[in-house]
């Protein structure tokens, strides 16, 4: 038997490292937390004058919506590749996914601290867009889960 032919075999002593989890995210993982990336440079980018009028400053913002956009696809990718592994449990996943929401409060959390007094139709349409795509995401990754389970 060739070393192609041999069964993978997880050895379930050995505690897996980041470098290991990152190796086994794929290709559809790793572009998936790229697009994240591209959406948050391009959401601050269009948001900008907005920002300005409510007092927020945007490069702040955009640091740290873009600079928690990698954690945040990553989470989302690692979660779902983990939850989907019937021979993990499912606290292995916890870590990534306590970093995913972290990661998509953080920025909403920074505008309505710092935007000082923001008409209660722009505080109820942040919330309302938390809760939408949070939603939206929690759904995908669901789903996600369900779809090719290891």
């Amino acid at each position: 038997m060739t070393d192609v032919e041999r069964p993978v075999v997880l050895d379930e002593d050995r505690p897996r490292t980041l470098r290991d989890e990152l190796g086994e995210l794929g290709l559809l993982g790793q572009a998936w937390t790229l697009t994240v990336v591209v959406f948050c440079v391009a959401r601050a980018v269009a948001v900008w004058p907005v920002l300005l009028d409510h007092g927020v400053n945007p490069w702040w913002f955009l640091l740290l919506d873009v600079g928690t956009a990698p954690t945040y696809g990553l989470g989302q990718a690692m979660g779902v590749k983990i939850m989907r592994d019937e021979r993990r449990p499912m606290r292995d996943a916890a870590p990534w996914i306590a970093m995913l929401f972290v990661s998509f409060v953080a920025p909403y959390a920074y505008l309505l601290a710092s935007a000082g007094k923001l008409p209660g139709y722009v505080v109820l349409g942040i919330l309302a867009w938390m809760l939408v795509f949070g939603g939206l995401a929690a759904h995908r990754m669901a789903r996600e889960v369900r779809v090719n389970a290891l």
